[in-house]
């Protein structure tokens, strides 16, 4: 893909993006809304190795070698002890929170590339956040000067019971004794200079507001909604199987040639079942029939092609459309065309013509002749009117073209053998010998075997597809399933191009014609009248 395929499919998708995006940062405003207010106070506490004992008596301090990063990360490991948090709550003489609760609602941790501890202590009235900071980094601090002195303490209680043994012993004067008081004396200086480790540097004052925080939860929903919005937008993309551009068609068919590119006919002539080259013959829309009738008298260009059928992958490709706007552009330019409705499944030709009389069913069954059945449709020159000059006296003007249509007539019980049997291909081949071309509407050949039956009996095959709903296992099984056809694969129409997002036809162009013609009309007259 292209850079082009991805902002194709980002403004394909921009519906879908644009709910997640406006989705998601919702969610994050309704529920930081709804989330308690909470305050969170900060204290800090300096590490520091410095130790007067050692330095006056010689010693060597065992926390030299240690390496910094690894001391504080010990030391944040020290201070989050039970015991600190009780010391701090029986300071503080707190009763609604316990222990576990603090240390729940507290953290320690180290200060990057400094040796600083940093004590965070949240809770949902901002000044017990800050006083329960402000102690715990104070009780920290004593806690470690206790513990640092601990083992003095413990030597010097050692010696002084040691010294009561030997006074009651009445030896005070013998040199042990006198050894023993001298320690004692060492100890008692030692501790004297043991200086704490751990000092409160920046004692917390105030507390600031760390839930809920809209404006942050907002626009952080708003990226993150634009990021899972385009993720799924490419995800729907990849899932999608619907084919979108006509190269793709043309890749899938085995590159059978793109005859035309058709839009859809405006809403207004869909629901009266109005053709599009009737209605409005000089409009864009009927520019792209005139268009499919040059093609596809190139394409037919010495093949000996004299009837064609017509045929889509599934229902609602727009075949029955094409294929009677396109008889009516053939019939305008001179050409004689028969239209014959062979979809027996549902039939459609007779109610864009009005029709009501017999079909081909009744012509195989011999219940009428080929020439009853046979409506010849009167199309009026475009843009003249009845009351210029140049009429046939019949108030219709000068006649642009006579279409003859044989409707489906009644339905019979088992299509799929109708259309295989001998007396229709006999009226397919007489309609061949009357008529310069036949057009004969199939139904769609992924549904039903008619359109492959109905091959056997015409010359060329003509493909309709529709954007956005033909599929690619479709298109697949499409070109399989024309290779097996005798007939002369013509190529493919695509119905509803405007929803490719490369299509498109200018509109500078504009015919001096009257923009809406009258209906064409149904006489029912011999073939050759």
């Amino acid at each position: 893909m292209t850079l082009r395929d991805y902002l194709s499919v980002v403004r394909r998708r921009a519906w879908a993006i644009a709910s997640v995006a406006l989705l998601v940062p919702l969610a994050a405003l309704l529920f930081s809304l709804h989330q308690q207010h909470l305050y969170q106070a900060s204290s800090q506490a300096l590490l520091s190795r410095q130790n007067l004992a050692n330095s006056l008596t010689g010693t060597q301090d065992p926390t030299l070698y240690v390496q910094a990063d690894r001391l504080a990360q010990t030391q944040a490991d020290v201070a989050r002890v039970p015991t600190i948090a009780a010391r701090v709550l029986r300071r503080l003489a707190v009763r609604n929170l316990s222990v576990s609760q603090l240390l729940a609602a507290s953290s320690v941790s180290p200060a990057q590339n400094a040796d600083l501890l940093i004590f965070r202590v949240t809770n949902h009235d901002p000044e017990l956040a800050r006083l329960l900071a402000a102690a715990y980094a104070r009780e920290y601090t004593i806690y470690r000067r206790q513990v640092d002195t601990a083992a003095l303490k413990r030597a010097r209680a050692s010696v002084a019971t040691r010294i009561r043994q030997l006074r009651r012993a009445h030896v005070g004067q013998s040199a042990l004794y006198a050894s023993l008081v001298d320690r004692d004396a060492q100890l008692a200086t030692m501790e004297a200079l043991q200086t704490s480790n751990a000092y409160v540097v920046d004692q917390a004052t105030k507390a600031v507001q760390v839930q809920p925080r809209t404006v942050r939860n907002t626009i952080l929903g708003l990226l993150l909604g634009l990021v899972l919005g385009t993720g799924f937008a490419f995800l729907w993309e990849a899932l999608d199987t619907r084919v979108r551009n006509a190269e793709e068609i043309r890749d899938r068919l085995g590159g059978l040639p793109l005859l035309a590119r058709i839009s859809e006919p405006p809403r207004r002539l869909r629901s009266e079942n109005r053709l599009v080259a009737v209605a409005e013959p000089t409009s864009p829309a009927a520019e792209a029939f005139r268009m499919l009738r040059t093609n596809l008298e190139f394409v037919r260009l010495g093949r000996g092609v004299k009837s064609i059928l017509v045929t889509s992958a599934v229902e609602q490709e727009g075949k029955s459309t094409t294929i009677a706007n396109l008889a009516v552009t053939l019939a305008r330019s001179g050409v004689s065309v028969a239209l014959v409705d062979l979809d027996l499944r549902r039939p459609w030709l007779h109610q864009c013509f009005g029709l009501d009389g017999p079909g081909v069913t009744e012509v195989v069954l011999g219940r009428v002749s080929l020439e009853q059945a046979l409506v010849p449709i009167v199309l009026p020159v475009v843009g003249r009117r009845a009351d210029r000059p140049g009429g046939n006296g019949n108030g219709n003007g000068p006649l642009a073209g006579l279409l003859h249509v044989l409707p489906a007539g009644p339905i019979p019980p088992d299509p799929g053998e109708f259309v295989g049997i001998e007396a229709l291909a006999e009226i397919l081949a007489a309609l061949g010998r009357k008529f310069d071309l036949v057009l004969v509407d199939a139904p769609p050949v992924l549904y039903v075997g008619d359109a492959l039956t109905l091959s056997n009996r015409v010359d060329g095959v003509l493909v309709v597809t529709r954007m956005n709903v033909v599929r690619r296992h479709m298109l697949t099984e499409l070109a399989r399933l024309l290779a097996q056809t005798p007939a002369t694969l013509l190529g493919f129409v695509v119905t509803a191009a405007q929803e490719e997002a490369e299509y498109g036809y200018g509109t500078g162009y504009a015919y001096g014609y009257e923009p809406h013609p009258p209906r064409p009309e149904a006489v029912r007259s011999e073939v050759g009248t």
